[in-house]
């Protein structure tokens, strides 16, 4: 069998709800082994989060498809952090592990007594990932929140929205499914290298805020230098003009009517005569007032009336293949069932895969946005609550049949 990237890395994950455990999904895709540490007495409200799949046994912690998805390729062991015979076996994992990562609050972890100070005497190399909103020291350390509260801090939502409108904030949380799962990965692939040349752990501290900024764009650098403060824009762009989302036939769909959309990207000269070509407008080709970047953007409102006309009649997926053809960028603004049924290329790329869960069956997860030739990459099934106990307890950890049996009857296995 192929040796996977991370076979032989071992990661503690003390996440909840989807930064940390979104990591540590990166690096358990990747073939480390990766044990949730969760209890049933304390459960991460993600295993009961929507959607729940269909005709699932009530209260189940197993049947929630946001957390399936989030935590496939994962073991979990079910340990009381709250008893101190729970907190002293999650410890003894510590020696057996490469890195921990977590999320919580600043200072949580510490309190737990799981400070980095107290695992770095337990096993000196190890690498420890913590994503607090704003880090663990300076002034704003105390502040408590979760991903929208991170991109408003960091800049996202103020340039989100239109610029006579107030600020909007995105429908999902970027910071906790988009950025910093994937920076802490790479903090974590960049630490493993070190250690692998120098033999040193590493306390990575990404204060989550921080770290969503980038989506900012150039919006710091131009206050720093130039000290301008860019603001909301719409669906334009401050460097290709036209540029926008633009209406397109409605379609009927459960038992409602619901707007189609085509976004559209003009980047030079030689697309918007493109566009031109495509739309049937040789008469905006010929004028010169739309000839460059400036008259365009001088004329956007006009233009992007001439564009809707055109696209409003028509299919949206119709429009993003008339278009792509001719060499202008354009996509459908889709939604879910969209990418789960409909998009070619997803379903070429075989990014979702049918996953058989123990307790849910058969359902669609997402796969790893990568793919490598020699270590193709399996997804399975994320865990049941405690469902390896067997395996860390008595395997890895060497207890007791009576050590075990005690465990569940004092309630520090739970």
């Amino acid at each position: 069998m192929t040796r996977m990237p991370l076979e032989g890395v071992r990661v503690l994950d003390f996440g909840w709800r989807a930064v940390a455990p979104l990591c540590a999904r990166m690096l358990a895709w990747g073939g480390a082994e990766v044990i949730r540490i969760e209890s049933a007495t304390r459960h991460d409200g993600a295993r009961q989060m929507p959607p729940v799949v269909p005709n699932a046994q009530e209260g189940s912690f197993n049947a929630s498809a946001w957390f399936n998805n989030f935590n496939s390729n994962k073991l979990s062991v079910s340990l009381n952090l709250g008893h101190p015979r729970g907190k002293e076996i999650a410890m003894n994992l510590v020696p057996l592990s490469d890195v921990v990562v977590e999320n919580f609050s600043a200072g949580t972890m510490a309190r737990m007594g799981f400070g980095y100070e107290v695992l770095s005497q337990l096993r000196p190399d190890i690498i420890m990932v913590s994503h607090s909103l704003t880090g663990l020291d300076g002034p704003w350390k105390h502040i408590k929140g979760h991903g929208p509260m991170a991109a408003a801090m960091a800049g996202m939502h103020h340039m989100t929205g239109y610029p006579d409108a107030a600020p909007i904030n995105p429908a999902q949380a970027f910071t906790d499914y988009v950025v910093n799962p994937h920076h802490s990965a790479f903090a974590i692939m960049a630490a493993l290298h070190h250690r692998r040349r120098t033999g040193q752990g590493q306390f990575i501290d990404l204060a989550q805020y921080e770290s969503i900024a980038h989506t900012t764009g150039t919006s710091i650098l131009d206050y720093t230098t130039s000290g301008r403060v860019q603001t909301r824009n719409g669906n334009r762009s401050h460097h290709v003009a036209p540029q926008g989302v633009y209406p397109c036939e409605s379609i009927p769909l459960d038992g409602r009517i619901e707007d189609r959309w085509c976004a559209i990207s003009v980047a030079d000269d030689q697309e918007w005569q493109s566009l031109c070509n495509a739309i049937d407008r040789p008469d905006m080709a010929n004028d010169q007032r739309y000839a460059t970047f400036e008259g365009r953007k001088q004329l956007e409102d006009e233009i992007d009336g001439a564009i809707s006309a055109w696209t409003a009649g028509r299919k949206a997926e119709d429009v993003m293949l008339r278009l792509q053809t001719a060499g202008v960028g354009a996509g459908v603004v889709q939604n879910a069932k969209d990418l789960l049924a409909d998009d070619p290329q997803i379903a070429h790329s075989g990014h979702y895969r049918e996953v058989d869960h123990a307790e849910t069956g058969k359902s669609a997860y997402d796969g790893p946005p990568f793919s490598m030739s020699d270590t193709p990459l399996e997804i399975r099934p994320a865990p049941l609550l405690g469902e390896q106990n067997d395996y860390l307890f008595r395997d890895l950890l060497n207890l007791s049949e009576d050590d075990v049996t005690e465990g569940f009857v004092e309630g520090y296995i739970a």
